[in-house]
């Protein structure tokens, strides 16, 4: 039980929910008795494909973070420059979006915001790289 996850103990009960005779509405009411074990049947459900789906989500964040960084992109379109800028407009491209997308700047925005500014920031930085090397 203790390595049950939270999304499958909470669809469990649900279905408890649905075959306990008491509750909001007794089911001694007939059909009446069963909207609201449906209703909260059908909550738990959706919630619970909820909770799957962002975990889901999350891993494959987590592997996306070496996939974004690795594929070769033009470092130029990267930083939004043009072809054989200046190193001074490179540098200071690089200061703008790094401020811009630095995790610091973007801690109040949801999780998934974070998690794009991460992968920006990691694309800005590789390409900065590509650029001064």
């Amino acid at each position: 039980m203790s390595n049950m996850n939270p999304a499958t103990f909470a669809l469990a009960l649900a279905l408890l929910y649905f075959v306990w005779p008491i509750d909001l509405v007794p089911d001694i009411f007939g059909p009446l008795g069963r909207v609201d074990d449906l209703l909260i049947l059908a909550l738990v459900a959706w919630q619970a494909y909820r909770m799957r789906k962002r975990s889901s989500t999350k891993m494959n964040a987590g592997s996306g973070g070496t996939e974004a960084v690795t594929q070769p992109k033009n470092p130029y379109q990267v930083l939004g420059l043009a072809p054989g800028a200046s190193q001074d407009d490179i540098d200071a491209r690089y200061r703008l979006l790094a401020q811009q997308y630095h995790p610091d700047k973007v801690n109040h925005l949801g999780e998934e915001l974070q998690n794009l500014a991460h992968q920006k920031m990691l694309e800005i930085t590789e390409a900065y790289k590509a650029l001064t090397a």
